[in-house]
């Protein structure tokens, strides 16, 4: 999920580039906090989050986050099996 997310970054607008980055620099913390914190930790609008969400193909920040926290849990899962 985080691989896609870099290779499409340079194709968006550069406020969802912004949100993108910050998801980049800490995934981990991106999926805690709310939309409010990350519009504001991102310098953008609240509906900026929600549409880069939509553009890297979920239905929204929830489900942004749910499979973030599930790709993320799958990394850990894969890592130790290695």
């Amino acid at each position: 999920m985080l691989e896609r997310i870099k290779s499409t970054l340079s194709s968006l607008a550069p406020a969802e580039q912004r949100v993108g980055k910050l998801l980049l620099s800490d995934p981990r913390t991106f999926s805690t906090l709310p939309v409010t914190e990350l519009a504001e930790r991102a310098s953008v609008s609240k509906p900026t989050v929600v549409r880069f969400c939509r553009s890297m193909g979920y239905e929204g920040l929830s489900d942004f986050k749910l499979k973030l926290a599930g790709s993320r849990s799958e990394e850990r899962r894969v890592g130790k099996e290695c």
